[in-house]
């Protein structure tokens, strides 16, 4: 019985920490507040936008295709300015994301280009 708990428990914790990918938009907060549920406004949002000072400041996340937004965490935030900085795309930024998700926000572990 003890053994099946515990390989119970492992599951459990291994279920609540594997990554996952979450495909979408790559969003500010700032403007994903604002804009973010606007159809089509995912695709228009650009590069430019994503590095303006205000709009890097608020943070980044994933607009998905329902239209709700997966905020990261602070290392996720520095990845994806990183991620941003090594793209050409002006705009229509869609991107695969893959981390620990709990509700809303993110622990990001890589960013990639969908």
């Amino acid at each position: 019985m003890k053994l099946f708990l515990i390989l119970l428990a492992a599951t459990t914790l291994n279920a609540l920490t594997a990554d996952t990918a979450v495909k979408g938009h790559l969003v500010d907060i700032s403007c994903s507040s604002d804009l973010g549920d606007r159809p089509g406004w995912g695709a228009k949002h650009s590069r430019k936008c994503l590095q303006m000072l205000p709009c890097a400041q608020s943070g980044y996340g994933v607009l998905t295709e329902d239209r709700q937004v997966v905020k990261f965490d602070d290392k996720g935030n520095e990845q994806a300015k990183k991620f941003i900085e090594g793209i050409t795309k002006p705009n229509d930024i869609q991107v695969v994301v893959t981390g620990s998700v709990d509700g809303d926000h993110m622990t990001v572990s890589k960013i990639e280009l969908q």
